[in-house]
């Protein structure tokens, strides 16, 4: 009799694991880092590149090909399955920046992901994605390049950033520093009296992201050559 009520209760806990799973699921998410950089309803999708120099592959900034797990040329009718569906959409002629919100990073300011869609070719079947930025610290580099890294450590791995544009932004001016033939740009900013980066823009190697940005931001000025 003892022995049958012993396998019995085996049986009913080997019927249950999903609870568990479950328990183990919710302490993940809890102990997340406050800012993911990603929308609340992001879905992570197993995509390359693959993680470098310790820089998690959802962390991940590669110049000319992807940020997270998100890359250039991917089909944007795949965009809401992995982000979720954006807070903002700036549409015309079949060209789009959609805006994702993400929560506040740890200087407390707002952070978002932008996303740049046109049609992949002449037969305006499919539209894919072509520019990305990003105003969170989350995402770097493999040199861990990006938000609030000051302008001196971004030429020390980008020697070939040149300013191409500006906008203000309230009070201050923040200057874009593109380096064209790695396929990333960055923004920068004066705070307490150095130059430090608060967006970060790829693009595909060997385009000017300006090619491109103007559409997200159309009062940039041009930088006289």
């Amino acid at each position: 009799m003892k022995l049958w009520i012993l396998i019995a209760g085996l049986s009913l806990m080997a019927c249950h694991p999903a609870k568990n799973n479950q328990a183990g699921n919710d302490i993940s998410v809890r102990s997340a880092p406050v800012d993911t950089g990603q929308p609340a309803a992001a879905t992570p999708v197993a995509d390359n590149p693959i993680a470098e120099a310790g820089v998690p592959v959802e962390q991940l900034i590669v110049p000319g090909q992807s940020v997270g797990k998100t890359p250039l040329g991917l089909d944007a009718s795949l965009l809401a399955q992995r982000l979720g569906r954006p807070d903002f959409s700036d549409a015309a002629m079949g060209k789009a920046w959609l805006t994702w919100y993400g929560q506040r990073d740890e200087h407390n300011n707002r952070t978002e992901l932008n996303i740049y869609t046109t049609y992949k070719d002449s037969t305006m079947q499919t539209k894919v994605v072509r520019q990305i930025r990003t105003t969170s610290s989350y995402f770097k580099t493999k040199e861990k390049m990006g938000v609030y890294r000051s302008l001196d450590e971004l030429q020390k791995f980008f020697p070939d950033l040149k300013a191409v544009g500006y906008y203000k932004d309230g009070n201050r001016i923040i200057t874009i520093y593109d380096a064209a033939r790695s396929g990333i740009a960055f923004e920068v900013g004066e705070a307490n009296g150095q130059e430090i980066c608060t967006g970060v823009i790829v693009h595909p190697k060997g385009k000017e992201v300006l090619d491109v940005y103007l559409y997200f931001r159309p009062e940039v000025e041009r930088m006289e050559e």
